[in-house]
């Protein structure tokens, strides 16, 4: 019955948590990171060699 429990419990916390998750990390958009420090640190991103940065990273 205990366990029975737990795993319905669980099962609740996954089904909430999962869409949270996905939207903390759409809504923080961690590809978008070095564009962001571009913008706020223009003369530090010119100062870092840009082989630190992907290739597939758009920065605008």
């Amino acid at each position: 019955m205990i366990k029975k429990f737990l795993l319905i419990a669980l099962a609740g916390v996954l089904a909430v948590a999962t869409p949270l998750v996905g939207y903390i990390v759409w809504a923080i958009n961690p590809f978008n990171v070095p564009a962001i420090f571009k913008r706020n640190y223009p003369e530090a991103f010119e100062k870092a060699p840009l082989s630190y940065i992907s290739p597939f990273i758009k920065i605008y």
